[in-house]
């Protein structure tokens, strides 16, 4: 009885140093980034930690802004290696900084040539392309132009010209309490990155949206309105 009482207690000490040894190692832990992709509202992505996977999901329900930063607030949820899901609401982010991108900007940001037919309803398939193709033509030599006037003639990078959008933006999470969360990890000041490449409609709307806010808040020339009008529209989306 006293051996097997001994056994017990030598047990209970050692299982409470390897707490120990455990709860040390979290606090030394930290976790700086989490890398994600905009499914239709929500921001989906997951990282590793100490070998373990964790899925992380930010689906905002509010935009705002503060001075010219754009800022998100919504729920989190973190799901841990075995599967359980641990969420809080009101979780502000906010945009410290973007990589623009370059060459298929959002479609509401292209040109949109269209011809109306003249003299009754009867043109032929051939004379419809004919048009489209007039119109995509000069459709393109205002866009060259546009492109010209706006970088001053100098070479178009992710940064200028109407081909330009928001590629990637970085956030910064408020601080959050890992261990609310499930995750055992310093999060006080955790980047998200989300990247835009959007395979759904509404996703594609936001990737706009996104976009327009950015150059609304920090582009060349900050206008307070339209910043103001893109974030109603965005609060519009995410509320539908």
């Amino acid at each position: 009885m006293l051996f097997n009482q001994a056994k017990k207690g030598a047990r209970r000490r050692a299982g409470g140093r390897a707490l120990e040894a455990s709860e040390r190692g979290a606090k030394g832990r930290k976790l700086f980034s989490v890398p994600a992709w905009l499914s239709e509202r929500a921001f989906a992505g997951s990282f590793d930690l100490a070998g373990s996977t964790y899925g992380l999901t930010f689906a905002p329900a509010r935009a705002g802004s503060s001075g010219n930063e754009l800022q998100l607030r919504g729920r989190l949820a973190v799901t841990d290696p075995r599967g359980r899901a641990r969420a809080r609401d009101g979780v502000l982010v906010t945009l410290d900084s973007i990589q623009g991108g370059i060459g298929a900007p959002p479609v509401r940001r292209r040109a949109i040539a269209t011809g109306a037919q003249t003299g009754g309803n009867t043109a032929t398939s051939q004379q419809k392309q004919q048009v489209a193709g007039e119109n995509e033509k000069r459709a393109g030599e205002k866009e060259e132009e546009k492109t010209r006037a706006v970088s001053g003639g100098l070479p178009v990078t992710e940064s200028t010209g109407p081909t330009s959008f928001t590629g990637v933006m970085y956030f910064h999470f408020e601080p959050l309490d890992g261990r609310a969360l499930g995750v055992p990890a310093d999060l006080g000041r955790v980047q998200l990155n989300l990247r835009l490449a959007p395979l759904d409609a509404t996703a594609r709307e936001l990737h706009t949206l996104y976009t327009d806010a950015v150059d609304a808040l920090q582009g060349e020339q900050p206008d307070d309105d339209r910043a103001a009008a893109v974030i109603r529209e965005i609060n519009r989306l995410l509320e539908s």
